[in-house]
């Protein structure tokens, strides 16, 4: 095999690897803010009944259900940029070190030296077709 052909089987290889690490980490780690099967809001309290009036036990359940619901909201929006933030970086980091390998194979290449030393038995196979 030549060089460029191991180059690019170890970028299919890293960039393989790194997507299925982040969304394995994206997995595990929004886990947490799922909702559970079956949960409901807890019941509001009673009402009297023929009154349109909201009672002051009624208007705090409320507002306690809404702050509940923006924490979690918050929550999530601030996991999701984190994410997000995390695979363009993750991206990045695997670019640049593409580019570092190219670079390197080219200049072992010009040198004389294949960026992977190749088994003589490999030599000989490919070789021989």
């Amino acid at each position: 095999m030549e060089p460029t052909s191991w180059l690019g089987l170890l970028a299919v290889l890293v960039s393989t690897c790194g997507s299925a690490w982040g969304a394995w980490m994206g997995r595990t780690r929004r886990t947490v803010q799922e909702v559970p099967e079956g949960a409901e809001l807890p019941p509001a309290p009673v009402q009297p009944e023929g009154t349109w009036v909201v009672s002051p036990e009624m208007y705090r359940w409320f507002q306690e259900q809404m702050t509940e619901l923006y924490q979690r909201m918050r929550t999530m929006e601030d996991d999701l940029h984190d994410a997000r933030t995390q695979g363009a970086r993750t991206t990045r980091l695997l670019t640049l070190a593409l580019v570092h390998i190219g670079h390197q194979d080219e200049r072992l290449r010009a040198a004389g030296i294949p960026l992977v030393p190749m088994d003589p038995e490999l030599i000989a196979a490919r070789d021989a077709q």
